[in-house]
């Protein structure tokens, strides 16, 4: 049964086309899944003689825009350990999210060797970032529309502004509103596509990865059978690696879609992910303080707090240097506060966040878009050796608005 569904021709990607890439200490292609990138990612090929980018960019004197961000992560990944970041590559015409790793040496499995290799990730977005870009583009025209409008309004509808005393402030909550809206629609629409690309690794990469370890393991138990001086260690290695790979596609895809969010709701999921973070992070003190109401919580800001939680965290870990964070989630009267601090080196925090720095990224304006979409009040205070303190608030105002 297992043969069969190995030998079965693949359809074509449901959703994102992407590929996995082994890389050794030159960047060069030592293998290649490409089990979800249908027909993308041809010129993509194991081959010990040409770099990726090579491969990518035929005759490229590396100048170009995709080079450069490769070369710059490939420099710092031995201080980052991980790394992700987008590009909309003006040779290929696609819009690429990239994800590289090192992969730590499994037990029993020499450190030189392991850590002479890399693991790429390279998924085609370019469907989903148009239709983003297209959405707000849509955004930005009703939003003129209704700009011109409130120019245009007789004035009868400005005498009844004028005798409110509200001149302006309704025609704003408006498209304020609106724009909301917009935003909370586009979150879902990102959600939606994190799980659908989140299940193709889960049952895709991973199972199809699954299978050819244990055809490995079941070679190697045959060979160890019918030579019992034959040295295997080798291809024992081979196979603590494949579980490896493993466990890191379905660490991936729950960090695109985490399941647990969904079956148990916030606190569980929130206790976990700092559990996994305190576990990946053994120099950090990591405290966590949740106390929730989830009947009273809307989904929408429980995603948002998740997703605050899991980018601030990350920003911990890539950036802050920091010895200690705290994270504290509770429900009051009032309405819901999250709280997230650390001690580590800080920035110069902008008041509005959303400027990328070197320090923050895109991590800042994603957070404060995703909590102020929900209707919450988003801050950051931050200095050069001060630590960084996160603040997301509900009102119950703001809860109210989008139950």
């Amino acid at each position: 049964m297992v043969e069969n569904n190995m030998n079965a021709p693949r359809a074509g990607p449901k959703w994102a086309p992407q590929v996995v890439v082994s890389l050794d200490e030159r960047a060069r292609v030592v293998n290649v899944n490409r089990s979800l990138a249908g027909t993308s990612f041809a010129a993509i090929i194991a081959d010990s003689a040409n770099d990726l980018h090579s491969q990518l960019h035929d005759s490229c004197d590396g100048n170009c825009r995709f080079g450069q961000m490769w070369v710059t992560a490939w420099d710092t990944l031995d201080r980052r350990g991980s790394i992700e970041w987008e590009v909309d590559d003006e040779k290929t015409r696609q819009v690429l999210r990239l994800n590289l790793s090192i992969l730590p040496a499994p037990n029993g499995v020499a450190t030189e060797r392991r850590q002479k290799h890399r693991l790429l990730i390279i998924t085609d977005i370019t469907k989903h970032r148009r239709e983003h870009e297209t959405l707000l583009q849509q955004q930005q025209s009703l939003v003129k529309l209704l700009m011109d409008q409130g120019a245009d309004a007789d004035d009868g509808t400005q005498r009844e502004f004028d005798e409110s005393g509200d001149t302006g402030n309704r025609f704003m909550a408006a498209v304020v509103k609106q724009e909301r809206t917009f935003s909370r629609q586009l979150i879902l629409a990102q959600e939606v596509e994190r799980k659908r690309i989140a299940a193709e690794l889960h049952d895709g990469i991973a199972q199809t990865i699954g299978v050819v370890k244990y055809k490995v393991e079941s070679c190697a138990a045959q060979l160890e059978e019918q030579n019992p001086d034959l040295d295997l260690s080798m291809m024992k290695g081979v196979v603590a690696d494949f579980r490896y790979l493993v466990d890191e596609i379905r660490r991936i895809s729950n960090n695109l879609a985490p399941s647990m969010l969904e079956d148990f709701g916030l606190q569980v999921a929130l206790e976990w992910l700092c559990k996994e973070f305190r576990a990946q992070n053994r120099n950090l003190q990591v405290d966590c303080t949740v106390h929730i109401d989830e009947m009273e919580t809307p989904e929408l800001v429980k995603i948002a707090i998740y997703r605050v939680a899991q980018e601030a965290l990350n920003n911990v870990s890539k950036h802050a240097a920091a010895t200690r964070v705290n994270v504290v989630l509770r429900t009051a009267e009032d309405g819901v506060h999250l709280e997230i601090a650390d001690d580590g080196a800080g920035f110069e925090a902008r008041e509005d966040a959303t400027e990328p720095s070197a320090r923050s990224g895109f991590g800042l304006r994603s957070m404060r878009e995703r909590v102020e979409a929900t209707g919450g009040q988003f801050s950051v205070a931050s200095g050069p050796s001060d630590g960084t303190l996160i603040n997301a608030d509900w009102s119950e105002a703001d809860l109210d608005a989008i139950r």
